[in-house]
């Protein structure tokens, strides 16, 4: 056991809290950052984190962290038997988050279907993280954001993870028309999700309006220059992203820094 922070949920309207749960990771990098994300999540949301994670023991995890995370920004770990799947977990100890690594060896075909993240989405937020960049420091967060229940699941895991690591969050939009209607309704959308933050942690949240044709290159650019890069998930189906693309995964497969994927349990 480790200590259990005295943190608040980030924002008001705060999903069920159930226990956060990390799946099995065998990269070390991967499981460094989901494990600080894991723990940075439980710990705003003042609950349990449940470690199913390769026989990892939870005290040797721990010390892997950053310093911040091991004074402040930890709950309560139990370690689980792993199963041969995460489903029957995710079933039993109905949690309220989950963070798994991404899955990277995917074909064009595999784009038709439902990925294990969003799939596990359907009983639980995912997050999925993956094995780019250094685990250890995160001084910058960017947030690409467009709206909805993965935006908002964005938000509140870098914010989560910014008060662990005392990070700053940008949250970016991009304005791919140049039109007066275009920057009222984006400032306005960056107003609506600063306000979903509890007001004490606003102070290190900053938006940023981007005027550009091409959102997936900018976001893909801008990654570059900040330590993690948070966004939601693809909102199409699978089919339509097979046929248009997808900004979230070619961010994924372009970007140079980590990049970690917001699924909401709320959004279709």
């Amino acid at each position: 056991m480790i200590g259990v922070s005295d943190t608040q949920p980030v924002a008001d309207g705060a999903r069920a809290i159930g226990p956060c749960l990390l799946g099995p990771i065998s990269n070390e990098t991967a499981l460094r950052r989901a494990g600080s994300v894991a723990h940075a999540l439980a710990a705003s949301r003042d609950t349990e984190l449940l470690v199913s994670t390769n026989g990892e023991d939870v005290a040797d995890l721990s010390e892997r962290l950053p310093e911040s995370h091991r004074s402040g920004y930890c709950s309560v770990t139990s370690n689980l038997d792993r199963e041969a799947t995460l489903d029957p977990v995710v079933t039993q100890h109905d949690p309220s988050a989950l963070v798994i690594k991404r899955h990277t060896e995917q074909h064009l075909i595999d784009e038709l279907f439902l990925d294990r993240a969003e799939r596990l989405s359907r009983k639980t937020d995912v997050l999925t993280v993956d094995g780019r960049g250094d685990a250890d420091r995160i001084a910058s967060i960017l947030v690409p954001v467009a709206g909805g229940d993965h935006s908002q699941l964005a938000i509140e895991s870098a914010v989560a993870i910014a008060q662990a690591n005392d990070a700053a969050v940008d949250l970016f939009h991009v304005l791919e028309a140049d039109t007066d209607e275009a920057k009222a309704a984006g400032q306005q959308l960056l107003e609506e999700l600063v306000a979903t933050v509890a007001p004490e942690k606003r102070d290190r949240i900053d938006t940023w309006l981007y005027e550009t044709p091409g959102a997936t290159d900018a976001i893909t650019e801008q990654s570059n220059y900040y330590d993690l890069t948070v966004m939601g998930a693809p909102t199409d189906s699978p089919l339509k992203r097979f046929v248009f693309g997808s900004t979230t995964k070619q961010v994924q497969r372009e970007a140079d820094s980590p990049v970690i994927v917001a699924h909401s349990q709320h959004s279709p």
